[in-house]
């Protein structure tokens, strides 16, 4: 079995099989959610004031035009170790415990609003079910490797920026 994560543009794009379990994990779905997902578990999604602080920060890098806004927000907010303690919450656990069984009976895909996983919820989540099964794996859509990142160049000059404050720079 598989654990897949996808944004939901990708659910018809990678097509789910037909006996898959297809879960959106955001705080605030939209109508078309139910359509593209079996249902949509909101316990598992970011809390409030994660999502929050992680919006914020991602809007003032992307205003100040740094090239990898979601990066930046993940880091300032510590988003992992947040979002990581959230999952030991009771329910969240239940829920955790349910996807576990899930995913050793069929594939499981873990759907929500970003592309790239490596600046989203489901990728952590994904990790923290397949932790708890043998023979399973993750596979993210698309392959995060393939998403290019903008790098800024360390020979630039200048005023410090949204990104130096964020990686302790200056």
């Amino acid at each position: 079995m598989t654990v897949h994560t996808t944004y939901f543009g990708g659910v018809g794009q990678y097509e789910p099989s037909e006996g898959a379990d297809v879960f959106g994990v955001v705080r605030y779905p939209k109508e078309f959610v139910e359509r593209v997902t079996d249902r949509n578990i909101p316990a598992i999604a970011p809390p409030e004031d994660l999502l929050n602080a992680y919006k914020t920060v991602e809007e003032a890098a992307e205003e100040n035009s740094e090239p990898n806004p979601a990066s930046i927000a993940w880091n300032s907010v510590s988003y992992e170790r947040r979002y990581l303690e959230h999952l030991e919450g009771p329910g969240q656990q239940a829920v955790l415990a349910e996807l576990v069984d899930r995913a050793r009976e069929r594939d499981v895909w873990l759907v929500c609003w970003e592309k790239d996983a490596r600046w989203c919820h489901r990728r952590l989540l994904a990790s923290a079910v397949v932790t708890q099964l043998e023979d399973v794996e993750v596979v993210h859509h698309p392959d995060p490797t393939t998403i290019p990142v903008e790098e800024t160049s360390d020979d630039e000059e200048g005023d410090p920026t949204l990104a130096d404050f964020a990686s302790g720079g200056a």
